[in-house]
């Protein structure tokens, strides 16, 4: 099972980004219809506007950082077996409740905020569908990490009163 699970974020995790390095770097060899087709907008004939390009990629990154932080937190809980200590498990909770938020936050700038960046040279959006929707299904990304945020800190606690007992015993 571990190894099913590491495969699977390795796996997810370069899919991402070949896919996201098409997107943003294709723009460099001609593949500018691509960021258009990906937000559902109508074909152009050039790229958008290179600052809201690098904005993007930027978001972008900072949803990768969070998902690979993420996977580092739950590589680290699968590698650290049963013998692990409450503290390393808070930490490690921490990093994937920190890894999700950033990916949320990521996606949701790439999807709510780059949309209307890449069309601000445009003369005219018309025939354009801003579908940005915060409550879309990647909200759940947020819920999990604020459960992981108090889960982790609770194993904190633990932690503290396992190492209080060991000072009575």
């Amino acid at each position: 099972m571990k190894l099913l699970a590491k495969i699977a974020m390795v796996a997810s995790f370069l899919y991402y980004c070949a896919g996201f390095s098409w997107l943003w770097f294709g723009q460099m060899i001609g593949a500018h219809n691509e960021v258009w087709d990906t937000f559902g907008f109508p074909a152009q004939a050039a790229s958008p506007p290179l600052w809201s390009m690098v904005a993007g990629l930027t978001f972008t990154l900072i949803g990768m950082a969070g998902l690979l932080y993420a996977y580092l937190g739950v590589w680290r809980i699968l590698d650290g077996g049963s013998g692990q200590d409450f503290r390393a498990l808070a930490r490690r909770l921490h990093m994937i409740a920190k890894g999700l938020f950033g990916f949320w936050l990521g996606y949701n700038l790439v999807t709510g905020v780059t949309q209307f960046l890449i069309v601000s040279g445009l003369e005219s959006t018309e025939g354009f569908d801003f579908g940005y929707d915060p409550l879309d299904t990647d909200v759940l990304f947020l819920i999990l990490s604020i459960a992981l945020f108090a889960i982790a800190n609770v194993m904190h606690r633990a932690w503290e009163a396992e190492e209080e007992n060991k000072l009575f015993l």
